[in-house]
C-alpha cells in the first residue's frame, strides 16, 4: 500500500495558521523578555563602572599630568576631582537613558 508524499499533497491551512501563532507568541514573549527592567544588581554594577571609570581616567590624566609638567600632587588632585566630575555626569547620563 502506498501512502501520498508531502510534496504531493496540499498545505493545510489550519496548521500553517497554527504553526505562525506559535511563532507569533514566541516572538511577543521573547520581545516582552528582551523589554524588562534590569535587576537592581546589573545596576549597581552599571552605575558603579560608570563613576569609578571616571575617577580612574582623571586620575590616570593627573598621574600623566604630573610626570609630563612636574607638578606633583596638584595635577593628581585635579585629576582626581575632575574625575569625580566626569563619573558624576556619567551616573547623570545613564539615569537619564535609562529612564527613556
Amino acid at each position: 500500500m502506498s501512502y501520498p508524499s508531502d510534496h504531493t499533497s496540499p498545505p493545510d491551512p489550519d496548521d500553517f495558521e497554527h504553526r505562525l501563532a506559535r511563532k507569533l507568541e514566541a516572538r511577543e514573549a521573547q520581545r516582552a523578555k528582551d523589554n524588562a527592567a534590569p535587576s537592581g544588581w546589573a545596576l549597581g554594577l552599571r552605575y558603579g563602572s560608570e563613576f569609578f571609570g571616571g575617577v580612574i581616567a582623571g586620575v590616570f590624566v593627573g598621574l600623566l599630568a604630573d610626570h609630563f609638567f612636574g607638578w606633583s600632587p596638584i595635577g593628581l588632585l585635579i585629576g582626581v576631582v575632575l574625575g569625580f566630575a566626569a563619573g558624576s555626569l556619567n551616573i547623570v547620563r545613564a539615569v537619564k537613558s535609562m529612564q527613556n
